[in-house]
């Protein structure tokens, strides 16, 4: 056991100063580096850094800087990006879920509009979290059911890094939930899907879930080994948010254990933590421990001075303020969805229309064109047809506009630019096949305009020369 926990400090030390040595080169490229497209992608990896190794915490000055840089280029894609930064920022460093939820929800139509699935993802993701946090498992599946359905393609080289937020969360929700099965299932899952990403605050996660789920299941010595092996890596990470995670179900496990002692030790720990980021969160959980190490201890004045720390701390969480607005931001936000839902509904009967009238009005012209150049009984000027045949042009380039923009909307993510070069380019397509079917056309014209000009001049000839037939005999 010794030997096993020497090689894992060691690997914890390795592991911590490769990460480490990452981010501090991805800083060095940024204070290199002006361009502002380029300084907002090295601020993104160095944020998304931290979420994967765990290194340090999430900067406010960092997240200002991409909010002012994506404003600064009015970019839809970029605003989506900063916003789910900045309510990070809220969520895990200061807990202030109102705060967090405002800028999540005011990611997520940006994100929608320009279709991208990672951030929509990310942005579920860190809901269900806040609504976990609150202890409200309705909207907490939710969102993580939201999350996995916006999940971008596997072929995406985000794929597996929003795969793994996705079971990370399912696991600790079927926990919640008591359902150890479930979360046995995910956890797995999550530590099939790190193994190709190498993330040592996953593989941390992992071992709390495994911890978790071993003691649901009645394996306290394997619940023991996976809690202790899982706090040891969260102590070696900057990353404050780990160590909420991770010990307060560490000691919850101790003091079922009987281990007052360690216990005390632990949940003073978090306490600090606590007051170091002025975070109530990690306050609250660390003042209801300690009332139970001091009831335990037989302390009862001690117990109550926590007990009433506990209470004003969960006062400043779910003030009744702050329980009003968070309530009116979810509203708002099925307002929105039922709004967006209703203009894409009208939208979309709109355009089946707008393609059933020009489906009717290209067959009315082709029925026209054929029966011109069919019937034997008109004559016709092929100005006429070349005049028919721009008419059916544009309306078969209206028909695929009509048909295709859904469609191109996705693919260029409303950009105008892309728009109008997928038009030009159906637009390219269709003009030489015009000019093909318009001198078949003509030609047809005139091949048929003979025939009926010679079948005429045949009549006239056989007429003239039965006026003739009298007179010769």
């Amino acid at each position: 056991m010794k030997k096993l926990l020497i090689c894992l400090c060691y690997f914890i030390v390795v592991q911590s100063s490769f990460t480490q040595n990452k981010t501090d080169s991805l800083k060095v490229v940024l204070a290199a580096t002006t361009n502002l497209l380029k300084r907002f992608d090295l601020y993104s990896k160095i944020g998304e850094e931290y979420f994967s190794s765990g290194n340090n915490n999430l900067d406010s000055a960092s997240c200002l800087n991409m909010l002012q840089i994506a404003q600064q280029l009015n970019n839809d894609s970029l605003l989506a990006i900063s916003y789910n930064f900045v309510g990070n920022l809220f969520l895990f460093n200061t807990g202030d879920y109102s705060k967090s939820l405002e800028f999540f929800f005011k990611g997520i139509p940006l994100a929608q509009k320009t279709n991208d699935k990672r951030r929509l993802s990310s942005l579920y993701i860190d809901i269900s979290i806040v609504y976990e946090n609150l202890g409200n498992p309705d909207e907490q599946i939710k969102y993580i059911r939201k999350a996995e359905a916006a999940l971008p393609g596997k072929n995406s080289p985000m794929y597996n890094y929003m795969v793994r937020q996705v079971q990370y969360n399912y696991s600790r929700y079927f926990l919640y939930m008591q359902r150890p099965d479930s979360a046995m299932h995910y956890t797995q899952a999550l530590n099939e899907t790190n193994l190709r990403l190498r993330s040592f605050l996953y593989e941390t996660y992992a071992q709390m879930l495994l911890g978790a789920v071993h003691e649901q299941l009645g394996d306290k010595e394997l619940a023991g080994f996976h809690f202790k092996r899982a706090n040891a890596q969260s102590d070696s990470m900057q990353y404050s948010y780990v160590k909420f995670i991770i010990k307060p179900a560490f000691i919850n496990f101790l003091l079922k254990s009987n281990k007052i002692s360690v216990a005390k030790e632990q949940a003073q720990q978090l306490l600090a933590t606590g007051k170091q980021l002025n975070n109530y969160d990690f306050k609250q959980a660390a003042a209801g421990f300690l009332r139970t190490v001091y009831d335990s201890l037989g302390q009862p004045d001690t117990a109550y001075y926590y007990a009433r720390l506990e209470s004003a701390f969960r006062d400043s969480v779910f003030s009744k303020e702050k329980t009003n607005k968070i309530q009116s931001l979810a509203f708002s936000e099925q307002l929105r969805i039922s709004e967006e839902d209703a203009k894409n509904r009208q939208e979309s009967d709109q355009r089946k229309q707008n393609i059933q009238y020009a489906l009717l009005a290209l067959g009315i012209i082709t029925f026209i064109l054929l029966f011109l150049l069919l019937s034997r009984r008109f004559i016709t000027n092929a100005k006429i047809i070349k005049f028919l045949g721009v008419v059916t042009l544009l309306i078969v380039f209206e028909f695929l506009n009509l048909l295709l923009h859904p469609f191109l909307e996705q693919i260029t993510h409303h950009s105008p630019v892309l728009m109008l070069l997928a038009l030009v380019c159906i637009a390219a397509l269709l003009v030489p096949l015009h000019h093909k079917s318009e001198k078949w056309a003509t030609n047809k014209l005139v091949e048929k305009n003979k025939q009926i000009r010679l079948a005429s001049a045949k009549k006239t000839i056989k007429e003239l020369e039965k006026e003739q037939d009298p007179l010769i005999q």
